[in-house]
């Protein structure tokens, strides 16, 4: 016989149990995406935030983008353009992780907030911390709603991602049940040019000039990875990875993190998909020409 008790797990504040009436009232609508958003807001008061979609095969696809636009340096398509690539979350769908909430600060590399990716594209937004909410479609798609703060906001904590957590399951409920219903949900497209050459670039910028050791290093220090993490992924010494440091920037004509994060992103629309030619250097050979 069922015991006489009563669970009661998650403090339904007016403003999450109105959020989750709409959630309910919206399913299968175009404003759907909104309800999700409006009860995740709700859970955790967040700046800025949105929706989007992981590709394994395009690049992120924007559904949905909330913020104010004196906080923006960078127009609000820019990720998309190829920073995503560097994206401690989107490596996080690569990999294969499930269906839950990712708080930036437990998953981003050691060093994360010193690296140019964070300097030159995150503070440039306005955003200071995030957590992304991952609901996984399946192993090639995810929907990806991200929760934002400034830097004059306080930044989220375990206990927001536990109140996330809380809430997460009704929400991917919800989620499956809209898939099914709408016939909205966006799908990949055939044809993604900037996808490609992102890819190509991550594959082959400074082959050139570089060893394929030092282009492994390159691409931790773009993520973010201090020296001894690199050594420690790479199994070598912190040493080491300092020496090819050094090599990076002289081979490259470099003095700074910054040159070469600009390099990196300067040389994905040069890239050519199906090619192993380095985009660096045909972008060089256009620099040169113009010159």
């Amino acid at each position: 016989m069922k015991p006489n008790s009563t669970a009661f797990g998650l403090m339904l504040s007016d403003e999450l149990n109105r959020a989750l009436q709409g959630l309910v009232s919206r399913l299968g609508g175009e404003q759907f995406f909104d309800a999700v958003l409006d009860v995740l807001d709700a859970v955790v008061a967040i700046d800025s935030g949105g929706a989007l979609m992981f590709y394994r095969q395009q690049r992120p696809q924007g559904l949905l983008h909330r913020f104010e636009p004196a906080q923006r340096q960078l127009p609000p398509n820019i990720y998309s353009s190829g920073p995503y690539a560097l994206d401690p979350q989107y490596h996080l769908f690569l990999q294969g992780r499930p269906s839950g909430a990712y708080w930036l600060k437990a998953i981003a590399p050691d060093d994360f907030y010193n690296s140019e990716y964070y300097l030159t594209f995150c503070s440039k937004i306005g955003v200071a911390d995030s957590i992304d909410v991952m609901w996984r479609i399946d192993s090639d798609t995810a929907m990806i709603f991200f929760l934002q703060r400034r830097n004059d906001s306080h930044s989220f904590s375990e206990r927001d991602v536990s109140a996330l957590n809380a809430i997460l399951p009704i929400v991917f409920d919800a989620l499956a049940r809209h898939y099914q219903l709408s016939t909205s949900v966006p799908q990949m497209s055939g044809d993604d040019t900037t996808h490609l050459q992102v890819e190509s670039t991550v594959q082959n910028f400074a082959s050139s000039l570089l060893t394929p050791r030092e282009r492994e290093v390159l691409f931790y220090i773009l993520r973010g990875y201090s020296s001894a993490l690199t050594a420690e992924h790479l199994a070598t010494s912190d040493g080491t990875v300092k020496i090819h440091r050094k090599n990076i920037y002289r081979k490259l004509d470099i003095g700074s993190q910054a040159e070469l994060f600009s390099l990196f992103i300067n040389c994905i629309p040069f890239a050519r998909p199906g090619s192993d030619s380095d985009p660096l250097a045909t972008y060089q050979s256009r620099r040169q020409q113009v010159v």
